[in-house]
């Protein structure tokens, strides 16, 4: 059985997060998210729509294409 998306996102933003060595609370201020919001999306527990997507992709510095590559 596949991986839902969610989880599959999620582990993204996680890795990205992780990469650059920053906490949920960092990406959260970054965002303007709040950080259980944060943590939702990571654990695959909450979709990303398109503009929190765009947000994201802007916040780690990659194309919003990048952050959806391979999932």
């Amino acid at each position: 059985m596949a991986i839902d998306i969610c989880i599959r996102m999620g582990r993204k933003i996680r890795l990205l997060r992780e990469s650059r060595g920053w906490t949920q609370q960092q990406l959260a201020d970054m965002t303007g998210i709040g950080r259980v919001h944060v943590s939702e999306l990571e654990n695959g527990k909450r979709e990303a729509g398109l503009r929190m997507l765009e947000r994201l992709a802007n916040t780690f510095e990659v194309s919003p294409s990048e952050l959806l590559k391979e999932l």
